[in-house]
């Protein structure tokens, strides 16, 4: 794996590129994916499929994102799904299209419990906390940040480094996360590091793990 390939999908995506797609009002599909739970924004619909239709992502790119905030977001708000369930003939592309379908039917949840450990099930928790507010999704990102000490398995080290990395950054930004996170800090020496560090010092530190591994010719 190249080392490019540390930063998350969701940062890649969302906190990086900004997104229009024609969307004129002030909060497009970037804005609502990342605080959906703060705005519960009322054409959430219409830009999704503004934006689904006319993305030049590959579904690879945005499958992770979609099924995380969408999975939840139809679990914790039935209005919302049958809303868009009624909508989902306005969506151009096939597969995108499937996967909403059977995120209509699904538990996020039970999804979660069978996912492996990874990057991507960092991204699709991220997705599934600013869909809902449910720090339950954090809590999940939380328990993979033990495996920063991973040193054979590479997938292993990259979701638990990037687990600490994306708290300690959204903790930065968002009032819920930090505030859960000094919730856990007495329990738990690895949020203790998160609140009292900056995002840059988990990069920096993933980074040089990353060389130093590779040099030993163990990650390649």
């Amino acid at each position: 794996m190249k080392i490019i390939k540390v930063i998350t999908i969701f940062f890649l995506i969302f906190l990086v590129t900004p997104f229009s797609y024609g969307q004129s009002s002030e909060r497009n599909f970037s804005n609502i994916l990342q605080t959906y739970y703060l705005y519960k924004d009322k054409d959430l619909i219409d830009k999704t499929i503004d934006f689904v239709n006319h993305s030049p992502m590959s579904y690879k790119r945005l499958e992770p994102i979609l099924t995380g905030f969408f999975g939840a977001l139809f679990l914790y708000d039935k209005e919302v799904k049958k809303s868009f369930v009624s909508n989902f003939d306005k969506i151009e592309k096939p597969d995108i299209k499937e996967l909403l379908v059977t995120l209509s039917s699904s538990n996020i949840d039970t999804l979660y419990s069978k996912k492996k450990i990874t990057t991507e099930y960092n991204d699709m928790n991220w997705a599934s906390y600013f869909a809902t507010g449910n720090v339950k999704y954090i809590d999940n990102i939380i328990s993979k940040v033990t495996y920063e000490n991973e040193r054979t398995d590479i997938n292993l080290f990259l979701a638990g480094a990037t687990a600490k990395w994306s708290l300690c950054s959204n903790a930065s930004q968002d009032e819920l996360v930090k505030k859960h996170l000094n919730t856990l800090k007495d329990k738990n020496e690895n949020i203790k590091e998160i609140l009292q560090e900056d995002p840059q010092h988990f990069k920096d530190k993933m980074l040089e793990i990353l060389k130093e591994q590779k040099s030993k010719g163990i990650w390649n």
